[in-house]
């Protein structure tokens, strides 16, 4: 009944589209103009605040017009627009760039990139007179399955983190505020509103919350909850997440905003939950608020914390004294698309690569086939971009070079002649908006019309490539043996036919690496063993009934049962051997690394330096990767963890010395004792490698606890 599913969620992707349709730019290039008496209080948020009335004060605690935060036009506060951006902004009758999505800038493994498109992306925000950015996404890809996975960074909380870190450096260049998304545990879009993810407190503060908090440290001003209750307790009033965590340990004192309709009560909300509920006023409506500071469920100072965490967002970001446009600026600018099209080249991951098959010789007759070779895909839901002109496709920007296959190409004796006789063919495969969004799970196999042509071109030709576009891991088992090579790609944007052109034809080196593992079948996951049968399914009742309302439809329980075992922990913890590792991704050149030295320093860190060389006849980027293995663990620890990375880039021949700094910090685990990260005195090993399962070199080291 897959064909049925794919009905459904075509109907709910028009509908979404319908709803979040683009708007006219109405830009504001005048600054705020604030009614402030003389004070002598420095702070323009506090002043502002003790201006306003208590009716005031709560017409912001929620949104209007859909993605408007409301003005008071009485003191001179102005409305300020937000934007959806996980592959640009979203929603604008303007001509903006179109970016790869999250998972694809973590493939890059490149953080001075990512800075470069934060700062692009927070550039376009101002073009448009954005004040507020919904994004990053850091929730982990804890499920390959999960239909919101393109939005996130991938599978380990240290690269999900420098990832978001480098992305909100690049967009606080501008006074735009950014808001790290989900907090917390959204890992997964399988009946969101109505789940519980049940953790424990070790794997929450090792797995899901270390991203958070690197995107707090570099700047991010605001944080929006997610709509899954977290052990027991919806994200938007999470009194232990909101205020313990958050605001008490974290010291946060910026934004916190609602996802869309992700509220489900007034009263917790004004104790312990968000500062704004979007789109607009429902629970936190002036009715409500009132009746509950009626009540005594809280005094006017719960809403005067709120508005001053918004106000203070404002301030901090410049929004009080900046233009809320700037009319320098503009979207689809040429260095923009330069930047997206420099992040799809190297986000393509290259697999394996037998023979080796690539790069191509440009003179040889090819065939281009698979659905996604005819379009431009990319990931439905809120991050979908209705661009005002379709991209050209792969196979387009091919037919010069290539024969293109229809989707049934194999019941035509013809074509089966010619992708015989052809020297190579190129599938481009994978799932696109339908199949991969919010709201719903994607599957983990690829169609059946897809698998048959990948059988039948396998059989025919022996040159068969194999591009594979997808969010994250899916069923590679059943034709990875008998395919030459394969490339897994996300969703490039409209860099599309010319990243991948540059890749097959030798242009550019692939220097992607996976940000997940790719297992051999979907089982093999633990997080999957405990994870609801019917994934894949497709229902409106889960998507749409009870969505808001706390007395429609039971929440049900998805327990964290593999708790830190996750990905390449568990793999390389307690196996199974993956199909293609995390940290996974060939070259056209090839990286020798040499001469490991490890010293000392003060405070308990280390020094690494070793020598990185590319040994080959072509220039290319390697990625290398330091990870930290305890030798005798004292407590129960994954077999090691990615702390380190660099991306080198070297011409043919060059060498160069490497640096790592490792900080206390890349021993610590959770002490569920003394309730607080922990670095146990011991030996571990220093491990630098291409891949997790790649290590070159390694060495033993002991480290104890220095006093400062």
């Amino acid at each position: 009944m897959r064909w049925f599913a794919k009905l459904g969620k075509r109907v709910v992707q028009l509908r979404m589209q319908r709803t979040l349709k683009s708007r006219d730019i109405q830009q504001d290039y005048e600054p705020m103009d604030l009614q402030l008496p003389p004070s002598e209080e420095p702070s323009k948020a506090k002043q502002l605040l003790a201006l306003l009335t208590l009716e005031e004060k709560i017409t912001l605690l929620s949104g209007q017009d859909e993605f408007c935060i409301p003005g008071i036009a009485r003191v001179g506060l102005k409305p300020v627009w937000t934007s959806d951006a996980t592959l640009g902004l979203r929603g604008w009758n303007a001509p903006v760039t179109d970016f790869p999505a999250a998972v694809a800038m973590a493939a890059t493994w490149n953080t001075p990139l990512i800075t470069e498109v934060g700062e692009r992306i927070g550039a376009e925000c101002r073009a448009l007179g954005i004040g507020v950015l919904l994004a990053p996404g850091v929730n982990l890809a804890r499920v390959p399955v999960c239909g919101r996975n393109f939005e996130y960074f991938g599978e380990d909380p240290f690269l999900t983190g420098q990832m978001a870190g480098a992305y909100i450096l690049g967009v606080k260049r501008h006074p735009v505020i950014t808001t790290v998304k989900h907090f917390a545990c959204n890992n997964s879009e399988y009946d969101r509103h109505k789940s519980n993810s049940v953790v424990d407190e070790r794997t929450l503060r090792e797995l899901y919350l270390p991203a958070f908090k690197q995107a707090l440290d570099a700047g991010s001003l605001g944080v929006m909850t997610s709509y899954n209750q977290v052990n027991g307790t919806y994200a938007s009033e999470h009194a232990y997440l909101l205020e313990g965590i958050l605001r008490g340990e974290w010291q946060f004192d910026g934004l916190v905003v609602s996802d869309w309709n992700s509220l489900y009560s007034t009263d917790g909300v004004l104790t312990s939950g968000v500062d704004l509920e979007m789109p607009g006023g429902k629970y936190l409506q002036k009715e409500r608020v009132m009746d509950a500071l009626g009540r005594g469920v809280v005094k006017e100072d719960a809403i005067d914390k709120k508005v001053l965490h918004l106000l203070s967002a404002y301030e901090k970001a410049g929004l009080f004294t900046c233009p809320l446009a700037d009319p320098v600026l503009q979207v689809g600018d040429a260095n923009h698309r330069k930047t997206a099209l420099q992040v799809a080249r190297e986000s393509v991951v290259l697999l394996k690569n037998e023979g080796p098959v690539l790069p191509l010789n440009p003179s040889w007759k090819l065939c281009i086939g698979g659905d996604n070779a005819f379009r431009v895909a990319q990931g439905g839901g809120s991050s979908m971009i209705q661009l005002l002109e379709p991209p050209k496709p792969f196979a387009s920007s091919m037919e010069s070079h290539a024969t293109c296959l229809p989707r049934h190409w194999y019941r035509n004796a013809s074509y089966r002649k010619k992708v015989a006789a052809s020297d190579a063919i190129v599938l481009v495969v994978g799932f696109n908006h339908i199949e991969e969004s919010e709201a719903y799970d994607r599957p983990w196999e690829l169609d059946r019309a897809t698998l048959r042509s990948i059988e039948h071109a396998s059989k025919l030709n022996k040159r068969t490539i194999l591009i594979v576009q997808s969010g994250g891991a899916l069923h590679l088992t059943p034709f990875n043996d008998k395919i030459s090579a394969i490339l897994w790609t996300s969703y490039l944007g409209s860099s599309t036919a010319e990243a991948l052109r540059d890749i097959l034809f030798g242009t550019v080196s692939p220097s992607g690496k996976l940000p997940f593992s790719i297992a051999f079948s979907l089982s093999d996951y633990r997080s999957m063993r405990n994870y609801p049968s019917d994934y894949a399914s497709f229902s409106l009742a889960r998507i749409h009934k009870g969505q808001g309302d706390p007395k429609v439809r039971q929440v049900s329980s998805i327990d964290y049962t593999e708790n830190l075992m996750v990905g390449y922990r568990q793999f390389d913890s307690e196996g199974p051997s993956p199909l293609y590792c995390f940290g996974h991704g060939l070259s056209y050149a090839a990286f020798s690394y040499e001469d490991l030295k490890i010293t000392e320093q003060a405070n308990g860190c280390f020094s690494v330096i070793f020598s990185l060389a590319n040994v080959s006849a072509v220039s290319a980027a390697e990625v290398a990767q330091l990870y930290i293995h305890p030798l005798v663990p004292k407590v129960y620890r994954a077999k090691q963890e990615l702390k380190g990375f660099k991306k080198v880039f070297l011409k043919a021949g060059e060498k160069t010395k490497v640096a790592f700094s490792v900080s206390s910090e890349a021993f610590s685990r959770w002490d569920v004792d003394s309730w607080q990260l922990f670095s146990d005195e011991g030996q571990y090993e220093i491990r630098i490698g291409s891949s997790s399962r790649d290590i070159r070199l390694h060495q033993a080291v002991e480290y104890k606890e220095r006093k400062p």
